[in-house]
């Protein structure tokens, strides 16, 4: 599609070339036929010339001289002669004066045509010559775009003041011009009806193709903006545009369409335009130029031009636009002076593309030096040289354009080779990620197939131990029995009076009692750590659960072991299995009992049930030796130990078994410890009504 888009813009340029290159041509002959050195012509058939006299300049720095004053100068007055048919002071706030006589050799009527439109203040005089003439003689005629438009004007592109000539008599003429926010400038010219009309039709065909040209840019530029969001394309657009709004003021379109009954408007817009067409311009030239990157201390300057040319546009506004003129003049001759070398500079880093953006800048120069010179009267230039501007702005336009095109057709190219990299690199990565997924895959398989082995492993070792925990619990269950029944015998066959023998058969049967619980809990243990680990929950007491824990926790350790159920534990009701909440809570007595025994001047491990919040809290609490602070978040890990407690016996299984009890009953399990303090654990469940 670019690719598409960058063949026709070629074959648009070329036709928009070609074109104006015709358009050019016959604009130089026209202009060349009125600029007539020392004289003002009417170019008709050269058999019937008309006699002009040269034309005299008189400048007035009061502004204060009145036609009846200059003529009161006679010979005196200090006008001096022009070497053309225009004068072009410049910014000034001088007034001006120009004289000159038309003789006729026949009767005939022309049209004297004052150009440009948008001068300020123009006042023409003109009457048959003769002796004793006085101010009062003169016919006048006031126009300038701070003035109404006439309302039967030929042509709104330029001043135009009908004047009838008899033969063998000459019209004394007296123009003048003043300029109130503005430069000024003129040229005279004198046509046939005829010659006017075509004069008319001529520019305004060369004109309408000009923004109309300039209308197509501005739309390839958009378009490329649309495939490729570059700023440059968008700031070239921006530029493109004010410099159309530019040139519609500098050819008087402004004064016609927009300012018809005078007043300083016009003057404003055509400062203001002029200016901002500064700001655009230098935002495009310093990213079409990529200075940013390229030249950063020449991006400041264009940055500052830009600057300088908002001020201007404040100037306009305010009314100071001839004095601050000269100072953003220098700008542009200084910006556009430095974007030709810039551009030269770099023409060859980016074939074709840089070397039509180098030309551009280039021509720019050229038409800007020629339009300012002209303007500012810096240089007595022909007349077309105003027009340099228009010219080379166009050119430039075409030739960024297409540089910009050149530049989005290499840009598409190497894309296109991008993505062509990028899809064998695609291609290749997945190829790689193939055989990478392949061989991972096969490591998986491998070791899932390890894992499960020795889950298997794992699960029939569980169940040997608890079948092992069975044949032990059944094997001592008989002998036990035995034991018990001949103790019972031999206390039945004692006297009363024995107590000795009695007590030593109360602790055979203690001990009797206390192997058969050891039995039990330790079969219960491994029943809930092997594969029989599922809870069945029903409707229980709490207090009871606790309190049977606690009984067959001091039958199986021997110890002192305060129990403390309060009062509103009796009417709470949990979800729970009797059995695995039991051993969870064994548990935890038996390791408070296990470490706090060396502490034994301290309380008893205390067994605690209460109520918090809608929930039972069961609470373990010893004065022992308490686990490091730094190893409790990971205490409920199977097989984790503390650091100081080495040396005692354990597997480390305990606290991992009660917190898979405590997550399996859906409560949670916190644990708080003082190095040499010891040590309090909580089981909270919650509580369901009854």
């Amino acid at each position: 599609m670019l690719k598409d888009a960058a063949k026709r813009l070629a074959s648009e340029i070329g036709l928009l070339l070609a074109l104006f290159a015709g358009l050019t041509v016959g604009l130089s002959e026209i202009s060349r036929a009125q600029d007539v050195p020392g004289s003002i012509r009417h170019v008709e058939a050269e058999a019937d010339p008309i006699p002009l006299g040269p034309m005299e300049v008189l400048v007035d720095p009061s502004r204060n001289l009145q036609l009846a004053d200059v003529m009161s100068l006679g010979d005196a007055a200090p006008f001096k002669a022009l070497p053309g048919n225009s004068v072009n002071p410049g910014f000034t706030r001088n007034a001006v004066w120009v004289r000159f006589r038309i003789n006729a050799t026949r009767d005939r009527r022309v049209l004297l045509s004052l150009t440009p439109n948008f001068v300020d203040l123009v006042d023409v005089y003109f009457t048959r010559e003769r002796p004793g003439l006085v101010a009062a003689d003169f016919e006048h005629v006031a126009t300038g775009d701070n003035r109404p438009m006439a309302h039967d004007a030929m042509s709104g592109l330029d001043n135009v003041i009908p004047l009838t000539l008899r033969s063998g008599e000459a019209t004394l003429v007296y123009i003048r011009v003043a300029a109130v926010n503005s430069g000024v400038a003129l040229s005279v010219n004198l046509y046939s009806p005829a010659e006017h009309t075509l004069r008319t039709t001529a520019f305004g065909l060369v004109y309408g193709l000009w923004f109309g040209g300039m209308a197509v840019l501005l739309v390839i530029q958009l378009v490329f903006f649309h495939f490729d969001r570059k700023p440059y394309y968008l700031l070239l657009a921006f530029a493109t545009l004010v410099a159309m709004t530019v040139y519609g003021g500098t050819l008087g379109l402004s004064r016609v369409f927009l300012f018809p009954e005078g007043g300083i408007g016009n003057d404003i817009y055509t400062a203001a335009t002029s200016w901002f067409g500064l700001t655009a311009s230098s935002l495009a030239v310093a990213s079409i130029l990529e200075l940013p990157r390229s030249a950063p201390w020449l991006n400041r300057a264009f940055q500052l031009g830009a600057a300088v040319g908002l001020v201007g546009v404040g100037c306009a506004v305010a009314g100071a636009n001839i004095e601050f003129a000269p100072i953003v003049n220098l700008a542009i001759v200084v910006l556009a002076t430095l974007a030709a070398l810039q551009g030269l500079r770099t023409a060859n880093t980016g074939g074709i593309g840089t070397r039509l953006r180098a030309a551009a800048f280039a021509i720019l120069w050229l038409g800007l030096l020629a339009t300012i010179a002209r303007r500012t009267g810096v240089a007595p230039l022909p007349r077309w040289f105003s027009q340099g501007y228009a010219v080379s702005i166009l050119v430039q336009t075409i030739l960024l354009t297409g540089s910009l095109g050149v530049r989005l057709r290499d840009a598409e190219a190497l894309n296109r080779t991008m993505q062509a990299e990028a899809l064998e690199n695609a291609k290749s990565a997945e190829m790689r990620a193939s055989a990478l997924v392949q061989e991972k895959t096969r490591e998986l398989s491998h070791a899932k197939q390890v894992a499960e082995e020795a889950l298997r492993a794992e699960l029939a070792s569980q169940e040997q131990q608890v079948r092992f925990m069975e044949v032990i619990s059944h094997q001592y269950r008989t002998p036990l029995a035995t034991i018990r029944s001949h103790v019972d015998n031999i206390g039945f066959s004692l006297p009363e009076d024995d107590h000795d023998n009695r007590r030593r058969l109360a602790r055979v049967r203690t001990g009797i009692n206390r192997l058969v619980e050891v039995l039990e809990v330790n079969l219960a243990r491994s029943r809930f750590q092997g594969s029989s680990f599922q809870p069945h929950l029903v409707h229980t007491s709490a207090a009871k659960i606790v309190a049977a824990a606690g009984a067959r926790a001091r039958d199986l350790l021997q110890a002192e072991i305060r129990i403390e159920i309060d009062s509103s534990v009796e009417s709470s009701c949990i979800l729970a299995d009797a059995d695995m909440l039991g051993i969870a809570v064994i548990n935890l007595v038996e390791n408070a009992v296990k470490y706090a025994a060396s502490q034994s001047s301290e309380p008893p491990v205390v067994l605690s049930c209460s109520t918090a919040d809608g929930n039972v809290v069961i609470a373990v609490t010893d004065r022992g030796i308490g686990i490091p602070k730094d190893e409790l978040p990971k205490i409920f890990q199977p097989s984790i130990r503390g650091s100081n407690v080495r040396a005692a016996p354990g597997t480390g299984m305990g606290l991992s078994l009660v917190s898979r009890i405590v997550s399996a009953h859906r409560g949670s399990i916190e644990i708080a410890s003082e190095m040499g303090e010891g040590t309090t654990v909580q089981i909270i469940l919650p509580t369901i009504a009854g």
